[in-house]
């Protein structure tokens, strides 16, 4: 079944001409192959950390952040050559014209559909690996903005939006590899020098990438697209509230406001580290671990006083039959005496 729709998936890239269904078939079984090789690349790299030492509860976040930085690495790398050696001359032809074909050369449509559709589909079939990843980790907020991501690509897609979707993909993709950087150099640091650089360096790319390049590059030209744009309007307005939502900037009022003790934020009261941390399904496995363990300690001690107690109920309760005892012995002992008494002077 497996070497069937791996064949299908070689024939649906050779092939130039395939339905949408055809796609999203494909884009299923790359996410399942995608999800084979993050399964070796996670072992490879797990004995490599075990050779180094590193502590078991670092393994799974460190060969995340590795996973991504390769990925989007290798994103930046290939959507800029596509850029500018397949795009951007096609672009440039077309607004030399005294009659172009389009207004802003943003909305520009593919000019090799084949090759277009190859490159969506290797692109959604990460965000849905990496939506699945986040879902199971417990980041839903963060799964829901990568499905809005990959809905935002397949829109592209189906409008043959070109340059419209490499761009944004390639913003993305260096934020990407910058953003886990900060991540996997703090989870190795503990000096605050160091922190508050990560920190620092993680909101300024947000600001820049978010509140400066996308509005001016892609948000209002797409509020002003015209109307048979209307799909990406409302695919490109839901995901950039979702990339808002789950700002740093949001992520640092949340802690200001919800995270008034240092067990209720995985970054342990810091606001730096709980910008900086990623893993909220393990802060929270070990947080109802610490608060077992303290139940069941207060639960020991409060055993251990019931028990002192009743063991020192028992004493009294001896010593007062004791000291009855003695009590009734002595009145006992005058009793036989005065009647000896008694006895003798008759």
């Amino acid at each position: 079944m497996v070497l069937l729709q791996l064949r299908s998936l070689r024939s649906w890239l050779l092939s130039s001409e395939h339905s949408f269904r055809e796609t999203l078939n494909s884009i299923f079984w790359l996410s399942c192959l995608l999800g084979l090789v993050f399964v070796q690349f996670r072992r490879l790299v797990v004995r490599l950390l075990r050779l180094g030492r590193v502590k078991a509860h670092r393994h799974g976040p460190t060969v995340q952040h590795l996973w991504n930085i390769c990925f989007y690495a290798s994103a930046t790398l290939f959507l800029l050559l596509y850029q500018a050696l397949l795009i951007r001359p096609e672009v440039m032809r077309e607004t030399g014209k005294y009659f172009p074909q389009y207004i802003n050369a943003i909305f520009a449509t593919a000019c090799d559909p084949a090759k277009f559709e190859i490159v969506t589909v290797v692109l959604v079939s990460y965000r849905v690996l990496a939506t699945v990843t986040q879902l199971s980790r417990g980041d839903y907020s963060v799964a829901f903005s990568g499905a809005l991501n990959a809905a935002l690509l397949l829109c592209c897609f189906a409008l043959r939006l070109e340059n419209y979707s490499i761009l944004l993909n390639l913003y993305l993709a260096v934020y990407g590899a910058g953003e886990e950087a900060f991540l996997l150099a703090a989870s190795r640091t503990v000096r605050p020098q160091w922190l508050t650089t990560f920190a620092l360096l993680k909101c300024g790319t947000w600001i820049y990438l978010f509140l400066n390049l996308l509005p001016f590059e892609f948000l209002i030209p797409t509020l002003y697209a015209r109307r048979e744009l209307l799909p990406l309007k409302v695919c490109y307005w839901l995901w950039y509230c979702s990339c808002v939502w789950n700002s740093p900037l949001l992520k640092l009022l949340y802690h200001k406001i919800y995270h008034l003790h240092p067990h209720d934020c995985a970054g342990g009261g810091s606001a730096l580290r709980c910008i900086l941390s990623d893993d909220w399904q393990n802060f929270r496995h070990f947080r109802n671990l610490q608060q077992a363990y303290l139940e069941l300690k207060l639960q020991e001690s409060k055993q251990k006083v019931s028990k002192v107690t009743l063991t020192d109920m028992s004493a009294k309760t001896a010593y007062q039959t004791i000291k009855c005892v003695l009590t009734l012995k002595r009145k006992l002992k005058r009793m036989r005496e005065n009647r000896a008494s008694l006895e003798h002077q008759e």
